[in-house]
């Protein structure tokens, strides 16, 4: 199937989908970070990119705009619950301006998140 990249930096969140993503057929790889992310990015070919936005060191939207310019053809599902500071509605909707195929609201539905794998995969 796919070669997935999930970034999070909760360790529980990229537990439960490289889990989910596995039974599917996937093959994950995971980053704590956009910045690991991005590492990771640059020295394997990834079929789709999930990305959690609030993160340390390097953001979600900064990953988005980093691996756009060296891989404009990736896709990307970008996921959030949000920040004290920034509604979560406001970060999954700049995200997508960003490019990213699909938005996900925390807690993720996996039926969800099925969905948006199978429609970037399959183009």
């Amino acid at each position: 199937m796919a070669h997935i990249l999930v970034i999070d930096d909760e360790a529980d969140i990229c537990c439960i989908l490289t889990e989910f993503l596995t039974l599917e057929g996937h093959t994950i790889d995971t980053a704590e970070n956009g910045k690991a992310g991005l590492r990771l990015a640059e020295q394997k070919q990834y079929d789709l990119i999930i990305t959690d936005i609030v993160m340390p060191e390097m953001d979600g939207l900064e990953f988005i705009t980093a691996i756009k310019e060296k891989f404009p053809e990736i896709g990307i599902i970008v996921m959030s619950g949000g920040t004290v500071k920034m509604e979560n509605g406001l970060l999954l909707s700049m995200a997508q301006d960003m490019k990213a195929y699909k938005a996900i609201a925390k807690p993720i539905s996996f039926k969800e998140l099925k969905a948006a794998v199978n429609m970037v995969l399959e183009g």
